[in-house]
């Protein structure tokens, strides 16, 4: 199919009923929407109908003043019969109850939104291979002090405040090292020496004994840098630190645990698979009846201090798989399973699917949703279940949440962004796009975001949902490449200010290294000669 094709495909799909994002009430279902506030596929909100009432009427008035209106005997219809006809941008939405003679009777309610534009014909292309592109961002991430001080001393830099989260940090850092040595035998000696010095380095900060949460390494830590002050690493990712320090967000000792298997089958060191199986024991140990575990836990008592639960599809179910298949053990298989069985009767159903990330407060149904637990489930559909019908419609339906709210292919939304940037709040004219965003709390263009759901597109594909999912991983695929500066850097955040360029998060553009990995490997299988 041409582009101009795949385009029209993308459109007509973004405004057909069948092909929408799960919505309410008609299927017993919850409405996800509350907290959103930009949709690309048709929508349909809750409004609370008039008693007796038969017939509402839709009016909708997009950024021209243009008024496109419907009536409908539910006050919470499909956009259907008008969203195809709303162009890009501005809508501001209200539905009124009629009386029996068609006058307007009663309003209903009212809804702001951004209409946004579906895939689009054109994008410009990349500017160089993908592997190429995550070669030279590692070649960056090498030149940089807080990497290089790995090399010389095998400790973590007391002038990057970024170590404070060293279970995620520091895991994506080994990680990505052994990545590099893959793709550039002339730099693998180091990059092993820093990979191996960094996994090293988390288990001599991991708990023991009688602690609470022995054998998992901390979430949180504040001890890598002795003198704060002096080294400047008082920043509000040191801030963040400090108010969780103490406690422990329960996905991220499965990254660690996912990084020593990975360091394992590197090095041939047992000791890292030892670190991998305690970690595994602490989840089997602590598995709540419903398949999933707290989230937050304090070191000190070991005691949940939230209710919130995990959501385990990208992290927990990947690293209880990954021990099944190194070991054979049918425990971690079943432990995996029950988490998926968790995310199947919870999250499916609710479409709550809750961003949790270490540095952002907990948060209550609807309030922050991100695309990373939805991603990881379509993955795993198409992964294990792409001969059954119904689970790859459901994967499908999954990358349609996640491209609805979470990419943005040509405009963003218009309204600022409140974290603030200097003391000012974003302006979404700044951003570049095609892009992802991360999560409603932090609703911006992030390259790891674009990565994670480049992958998504690309797994769909794969599982032979058609032509369409290869051509949007394409082309964020292409625009990782555009972004990427002449040093080699990925900027984590893709927006025009200088608080943005200041704000970088190395494991994000290691992310982005992978995902072009992946993507570059599966067009090499491509050519001729290849698989």
């Amino acid at each position: 199919m041409t582009r101009a094709e795949l385009a029209r495909q993308a459109f007509e799909e973004c405004c057909c009923p069948e092909t929408t994002v799960r919505y309410g009430v008609k299927r017993g279902l919850p409405f996800w929407n509350v907290e959103s506030t930009q949709f690309m596929y048709v929508p349909a909100f809750h409004f609370t109908a008039i008693r007796g009432c038969r017939r509402y009427r839709y009016t909708a008035v997009d950024e021209q003043g243009a008024a496109h209106v419907f009536e409908a005997d539910d006050c919470c219809a499909l956009l259907t019969p008008i969203w195809a006809e709303l162009p890009e941008g501005v809508v501001k939405l209200t539905v009124t109850a009629l009386s029996e003679d068609g006058s307007e009777d009663a309003p209903v309610g009212a809804r702001t939104f951004f209409r946004l534009a579906s895939f689009p014909e054109e994008t410009p292309p990349a500017v160089c291979s993908y592997r190429e592109c995550a070669v030279k961002a590692y070649r960056y991430a090498m030149s940089q002090s807080f990497i290089r001080h790995w090399l010389r001393f095998g400790t973590p830099d007391p002038s990057y405040d970024l170590n404070a989260y060293p279970s995620k940090m520091i895991s994506a850092l080994a990680e990505a090292m052994l990545s590099y040595a893959r793709l550039c035998p002339e730099g693998a000696a180091d990059a092993m020496k820093v990979a191996v010095s960094a996994a090293d380095y988390l288990i001599s900060i991991t708990p023991r004994g009688s602690a609470p949460l022995a054998n998992l390494p901390p979430t949180y830590y504040l001890d890598f840098c002795p003198d704060p002050e002096k080294c400047g690493v008082i920043t509000p990712n040191w801030h963040a630190a400090q108010a969780h320090n103490g406690t422990m967000m329960m996905i991220y000792p499965a990254q660690a645990g996912r990084m020593y298997l990975e360091m394992e089958k590197a090095v041939g060191n047992s000791a890292y698979l030892e670190e991998a199986l305690r970690i595994g024991q602490y989840y089997l140990d602590t598995v709540e009846p419903n398949g999933s575990w707290y989230l937050v836990r304090s070191c000190e008592s070991g005691e949940p201090v939230s209710a919130n639960f995990v959501s385990p599809m990208q992290q927990v179910v990947p690293f209880l798989m990954g021990l099944y298949d190194r070991t054979g053990d049918e425990r971690w298989k079943k432990l995996g399973d029950g988490a998926v069985d968790y995310v199947l009767r919870t999250q499916l159903p609710s479409y709550n699917w809750e961003g949790q990330f270490e540095d952002s407060p907990l948060s209550t149904n609807y309030l922050n949703l991100t695309h990373y637990g939805p991603v990881a489930l379509s993955g795993y559909f198409a992964k294990y279940h792409a001969d059954d019908p119904e689970r790859l419609a459901l994967a499908k339906e999954l990358m349609r949440f996640a491209e609805d709210q979470f990419v943005v292919w040509k405009r963003p939304y218009p309204w600022p962004h409140a974290a603030p940037d200097n003391g000012r709040p974003y302006d979404t004219s700044l951003w570049h796009t095609p892009a992802g965003l991360e999560q409603y709390g932090w609703y911006v263009p992030i390259d790891a975001s674009t990565a994670s759901l480049m992958l998504g597109f690309l797994t769909l594909y794969q599982a032979g949902c058609g032509e369409l999912y290869l051509a949007k991983a394409r082309v964020l695929a292409d625009q990782l490449t555009r972004m990427q500066h002449e040093n080699g850097q990925i900027p984590t955040h893709w927006m025009n200010t200088e608080d943005a360029e200041k704000n970088f998060w190395f494991n994000c553009m290691f992310a982005s290294c992978r995902a072009l990995e992946i993507m570059s490997d599966y067009d090499e299988a491509r050519q001729p000669g290849g698989e």
